[in-house]
C-alpha cells in the first residue's frame, strides 16, 4: 500500500451527500449580531458561537472518566471534545461532507454535560427520578441557558446533531432521519473516547497492558497507531458503502467488541469506587442546600463543574453561616431564580426555526 495515498483514494467520495448550508432550516430568532455576519456559512457561525461560550470553556473542569487530579496528563471533558472535533473535521474533509456542520456538532455535543462525567448524569437521574441525559442538556444549554437565558441561537441542524449523538451502552445504530454529518460525529465521539479512555486507564493503572484483550492489539501498539488505523477503516467502509457506515468491516466489528469490553471492565466498574460514593454525598448536600423553591437544584448541579461541587460541599460541611458563593456557576444560574427551565426535554421542533433568521 502506498502510504502517501492512504486517504486520498477516498477523497470526496461522499460529497453528493454533504448537507448544503443553504438548505438549513435556520435559527429560532433573528439576532442583530448574527445579521452582521450573514454572508458567512451559518454552521461556521454556530461553531464559533459554541467555541466562545461559557459552557464550552467550563468543560475544562469536568471529568471525562478519571479525575484529573490523579495525573496531569488525564483527559478532561474539554480535551475529549477537542478530540471529537479533530476526528470529525478529518473525516468530513476526506469524505467531502460539510466540515463546518460536523465541527459545530462536535464542539457542542457535550456542552451540557454534568460534573463528574457520566457519574454526575446518573446521580441526577437517581435523585430527580427523571431521565436526565447530557445530550438533551446540551441542547437546553444552547437554547435556554447560554447568554443569560437568550441562548446561542444555533441552527436546527447543529442542535439536531448534538441531540442525536449519544448511544449510551447500546449499539451504534444509525439514525436515518439526521444528516450524514450528525452520524459522522456520533461515530467520531465513540472512537475518540474509547481509545482515549483506554489510554488514560493504562496511565492511572486501572488497566494493565499485559491483560488487555487481543482486540486492542488489532488496532495497534499505541494511541497514535490505533487512531490512525480506525480512522482509515472508518473512512474506507463509509466510502465503499456510499454513506457514513461503520458496522460491517472487520475493524468495525472489533471496535464494537472493544467498546463492550470497556463498558464491562472500566466504565461500569468505576461506578463502584468509594470516591464515587462520596460524590453522591456531595451532590445530595448541594441539592438540599439549593432546594429552596426558587431555583431548580438539579439545574444548578447540571451547570456546576467538578471543583465547584467539591468546594461548595466542603463549605456546607463546615456549616458556615456567612457562606459566600463566589463560583462561576452562580453567574449562570443567577438568571433563573423563580423561573422554570425544563432540563429533561430538548424542546427542539422544526416548526420553531425560520430560514430568514440565518
Amino acid at each position: 500500500m502506498d502510504k502517501n495515498n492512504v486517504f486520498s483514494r477516498y477523497h470526496g467520495s461522499l460529497v453528493s451527500l454533504a448537507f448544503n448550508s443553504k438548505d438549513s432550516l435556520g435559527r429560532r430568532f433573528c439576532d442583530d449580531t448574527d445579521l452582521a455576519y450573514n454572508f458567512l456559512d451559518p454552521f461556521f457561525l454556530d461553531r464559533e458561537k459554541i467555541r466562545l461560550s461559557k459552557s464550552y470553556r467550563r468543560l475544562a473542569d469536568k471529568t471525562q472518566v478519571f479525575p484529573t487530579h490523579l495525573q496531569s496528563n488525564i483527559r478532561n471533558r474539554l480535551i475529549h471534545t477537542n478530540d471529537v472535533v479533530n476526528l470529525s473535521s478529518i473525516f468530513a474533509s476526506v469524505l467531502g461532507l460539510n466540515v463546518y456542520l460536523s465541527e459545530a456538532i462536535a464542539y457542542g455535543h457535550d456542552i451540557g454535560h454534568a460534573p463528574f462525567g457520566h457519574l454526575g448524569e446518573k446521580l441526577i437521574c437517581q435523585l430527580s427520578r427523571k431521565n436526565f441525559s447530557h445530550n438533551i442538556m446540551s441542547v437546553v444549554t444552547a437554547q435556554k441557558i447560554e447568554r443569560k437565558g437568550m441562548g446561542l441561537n444555533l441552527t436546527y441542524e447543529t442542535l439536531e446533531g448534538v441531540l442525536t449523538h449519544s448511544r449510551g451502552t447500546g449499539q451504534m445504530k444509525i439514525n436515518s432521519n439526521v444528516t450524514e454529518e450528525a452520524t459522522l460525529v456520533m461515530y467520531a465521539d465513540k472512537i475518540a473516547y474509547t481509545f482515549s479512555d483506554l489510554n488514560d486507564a493504562l496511565r492511572v493503572e486501572v488497566l494493565n497492558e499485559k491483560f488487555l484483550p487481543c482486540v486492542v492489539k488489532y488496532f495497534g501498539d499505541n494511541q497514535r497507531e490505533r487512531i490512525s488505523k480506525i480512522s482509515f477503516d472508518f473512512i474506507k467502509e463509509s466510502s465503499e458503502e456510499g454513506r457514513i457506515s461503520f458496522s460491517k468491516s472487520e475493524s468495525a466489528i472489533k471496535f464494537a467488541e472493544l467498546r463492550t469490553w470497556m463498558f464491562e471492565n472500566v466504565y461500569l466498574v468505576l461506578d463502584k469506587e468509594d470516591y464515587r460514593k462520596k460524590t453522591l454525598a456531595s451532590v445530595k448536600k448541594i441539592i438540599k442546600f439549593m432546594d429552596n423553591g426558587y431555583l431548580d437544584p438539579f439545574l444548578a448541579i447540571a451547570c456546576m463543574t467538578d471543583s465547584e461541587v467539591l468546594d461548595l460541599s466542603k463549605k456546607l460541611s463546615l456549616k458556615n453561616k456567612n457562606l459566600e458563593l463566589n463560583y462561576g456557576f452562580i453567574e449562570i444560574i443567577d438568571n433563573f431564580w423563580g423561573k422554570h427551565i425544563d432540563i429533561f426535554t430538548p424542546d427542539l421542533n422544526k416548526k420553531d426555526f425560520l430560514r430568514e433568521n440565518l
